[in-house]
């Protein structure tokens, strides 16, 4: 699409002093009786929503998106035919705020990080039934004020509406748009992400007051979205005020979590009915508290809101807590992929950190389609790696690397940290092998190689402590947030931890570089993969598998990754359960390990051991957080202290206390693949394996995933009966192949249909 229209914006910079309001454009359209199709085309520096005669023109939330602004920038294509069927005459009108573009952005909690000035770039394209063709663009014959309704609008403060001023914003505070003659990415693209839209409508489970008297409500869950006010009779200038947060402490809603985010809305009523629902923020909560108003289950309710991806899977067993793990693991899933994938929902950073979603991308690809919403997001990692690789932390990148006006932060970014950097190898392979669709692997795979030998280049520096190709170097968070360890604890496991993901990373690629037939690339990565576990084992481990130094995490990355050698694994099995049972049962890992740690217990054939991990329900565990009445996934083990205290500890977390987290979420990828024993044997299960590992704590499971061929459902259950002792009942759609491990023990294949066997 090559525009013809101009960037137009409103008279004044962004001034933090004085919170200019969104812009609100607009111009008075003429249409000719004989229109056939309508299409508008449309883009912004900001967030924008688009109106014929005050009805929005489409249903989707914080257009055009958020992406690498300092390089691309996305635009949308709506068909308006119908909705400008009859019109003749009609006001277009577009509200601009400032959205990621301008507003606070986590991290550095600064705004303005990409630019001062919001802007629009529109075009309505009018194909008559003559063929011919009308455009109406932006240009400085549209009107621009600053006094609409809205008078304040961000993602970590929420709104400030006046309901008065709907349909009687001041003539003269109308001026002619300037056309905006700054700095704008050099790619203008078609929209490549998924549309963030409002979902599931979540009404109150408890009105109540807190100790003070101000009413609080409870949504009963966990989520990220919006609330919407009304439909209610109000006299002209009531105020409410509603306060948004995840716990209730103390009879008090608690926001001491969410560091500077106000999470706010006020809202100022007209006389008569009143009905409002915020159009440029979202908060994260489960409570609400409210002032101004008498609220009941009719006036009032919650909507969550995400990208509007496919439900494609889904987990259910016989122990009703891991069903509750599992909704959480979801819950956390929709409330942190909005438009990109973000760490938490609620305070001030929401940001697209890689660590977490290089752990949790294949439990994230089994419950959503997330090939397309992921795609583009990759295409930004691809963007802030820069000329030499290095991937930060955050994608997109904030612009600290385009913009440094930190020395700290451009530190940071000149940095590569294990698993946060290894996203951009991870993601696209659990993209590939969930969808199947290669060109998720065709478009990152400079990325992806460029990453690996980014590592190779650090782990290259040969130091007294930091033989060649054991990766010690930069800014490394290590095995983040594992328990029993402050920074310092994370940060020292780096040395294992990093090279571990440098070992897989170069699998990785060499895998890929087989897939799409680039054979030398294959041989050179394999080659570097042994290279590196071979350092592995001579710097890390005894030559009966004992590894030096080692913690959980370690244990079960290497015999994840396969970093050891056959006669050396059952060693390093030992000492993981030997550590597990020194903590009483307990797990001890961080963000680099959970993921792995209880496939590497079952695929060493300590079934029984996994299960009893998972069953653990005393801290730090994934079954603690649920005993606690979680209904998302938590940030940290210990988030919660036992007595329903937020851990503020001196020796605590403080303030990075986030109860909607998805990366400890990422043992949902071994329910499914072990308790549910459904895996691909093939890229987007073309061919697929149904073999369950069955715990003494379970009376049966079942596992459902939709793949590009049809709906796979997998079920085992116990059944003293049967011969031997359970049946699997599944269903292979028609083009697939199911490997199926029977009860027997006996690997058959079975092609498309129903089954039961025992």
């Amino acid at each position: 699409m090559d525009f013809t229209a101009k960037w137009i914006t409103g008279p004044a910079k962004i001034d933090r002093d004085s919170e200019v309001a969104p812009y609100l454009f607009r111009k008075q359209v003429t249409l000719p009786a004989n229109v056939k199709s309508a299409v508008l085309y449309a883009t912004a520096l900001g967030v924008y929503s688009i109106f014929a005669d005050n009805h929005k023109i489409s249903d989707t939330y914080f257009a055009p998106g958020y992406t690498e602004y300092s390089q691309r920038l996305q635009y949308q294509e709506y068909d308006v035919t119908s909705l400008l069927s009859g019109k003749s005459n009609f006001v277009l009108t577009a509200e601009l705020a400032d959205g990621w573009y301008a507003g606070r952005l986590g991290l550095c909690n600064m705004e303005n990080r990409y630019g001062e000035k919001r802007a629009l770039l529109a075009e309505l394209h009018v194909t008559l039934t003559d063929g011919s063709e009308q455009i109406i663009p932006t240009d400085t014959s549209f009107e621009v004020t600053t006094e609409g309704p809205r008078r304040h609008a961000g993602f970590f403060d929420g709104e400030v509406y006046d309901a008065r001023l709907e349909n009687k914003i001041p003539a003269d505070s109308f001026v002619p748009a300037s056309e905006y003659t700054g700095k704008v990415p050099p790619q203008i693209v078609p929209m490549q992400g998924v549309p963030v839209r409002l979902h599931e409508q979540v009404k109150p489970k408890r009105i109540f007051k807190d100790r003070d008297g101000i009413t609080l409500i409870d949504f009963g869950r966990n989520l990220a979205g919006i609330v919407k006010i009304g439909p209610l009779t109000a006299k002209e200038g009531q105020q409410i005020v509603i306060h948004h947060g995840e716990l209730v402490q103390d009879g008090k809603l608690y926001t001491g979590n969410l560091r500077t985010a106000k999470q706010t809305l006020v809202y100022t009523c007209k006389e008569g009915v009143n009905e409002y629902l915020p159009e440029f923020c979202y908060m994260g909560f489960q409570y609400i508290s409210v002032e101004g108003i008498d609220v009941t289950e009719e006036n009032i309710c919650a909507y969550e809101i995400y990208s509007d991806m496919e439900m494609i899977g889904s987990f259910t067993c016989s122990a009703e807590r891991i069903n509750q793990l599992q909704r959480n693991i979801v819950t956390s899933l929709k409330a942190n992929f909005i438009d990109i994938p973000t760490d938490c929902p609620q305070r001030d950073e929401r940001c697209g950190w890689t660590g977490d979603i290089a752990a949790f991308a294949p439990t994230a690809a089994f419950n959503m389609d997330i090939t397309q919403f992921m795609k583009k997001w990759l295409g930004d990692l691809a963007i802030v790696q820069k000329e030499v690789g290095v991937v930060p932390w955050i994608c997109p990148s904030n612009n600290f690397i385009y913009d440094r006006t930190s020395t700290f932060w451009a530190e940071i970014y000149d940095q590569c940290d294990a698993l946060w950097g290894d996203a951009a190898t991870l993601v696209p392979w659990a993209v590939y092998q969930s969808s199947g669709d290669v060109s998720v692997l065709e478009q990152q795979y400079e990325s992806m190689k460029a990453w690996v030998d980014t590592e190779k280049r650090l782990a290259d520096i040969v130091e007294e402590d930091s033989p060649r190709y054991i990766w010690k170097h930069g800014m490394q968070l290590g095995d983040w947030l594992a328990p029993g360890k402050d920074m310092h604890g994370w940060t020292a496991s780096a040395k294992w931890t990093s090279t571990a993901y440098f070992a897989n990373s170069a699998h990785i690629v060499s895998e890929a570089a087989a897939i799409l037939g680039k054979t030398e690339d294959a041989a050179a990565y394999d080659a570097l993969f042994q290279t590196i576990c071979q350092a592995f084992r001579d710097n890390f481990v005894e030559p009966d598998g004992h590894i030096t130094d080692g913690f959980q995490s370690i244990y079960a990355l290497a015999l994840r990754f396969g970093l050891l050698l056959p006669e050396q694994r059952p060693r390093a099995l030992q000492d993981l359960l030997d550590d597990i049972k020194a903590r009483d049962n307990h797990l001890g890992t961080g963000f680099v390990g959970t993921a792995e740690l209880l496939a590497a217990l079952s695929d060493e054939g300590k079934t029984q051991e996994a299960y009893d991990l998972l069953f653990q329900d005393t801290c730090p565990s994934w079954l603690y957080p649920v005993s606690c009445g979680a209904t998302s996934s938590w940030e940290r083990w210990d988030s919660l202290c036992p007595d329903g205290t937020v851990n503020n500890s001196d020796d605590g977390p403080k303030d990075m206390v986030s109860f909607n987290h998805y990366a400890y979420g990422a043992v949902g990828n071994w329910l499914y693949t072990r308790v549910g024993g459904l895996s691909m044997a093939d890229p987007g299960y073309k061919t697929f394996r149904f073999a369950p590992v069955i715990g003494e704590q379970l009376e049966f499971a079942e596992v459902s995933h939709t793949c590009p061929y049809g709906t796979i459902t997998c079920r085992w259950e116990k059944d003293s009966a049967a011969a031997h002792g359970y049946i699997m009942k599944f269903h292979v759609p028609e083009q697939t192949r199911a490997i199926v491990t029977c009860p027997d023990g006996v690997v058959r294949e079975y092609e498309g249909g129903d089954y039961t066997i025992a």
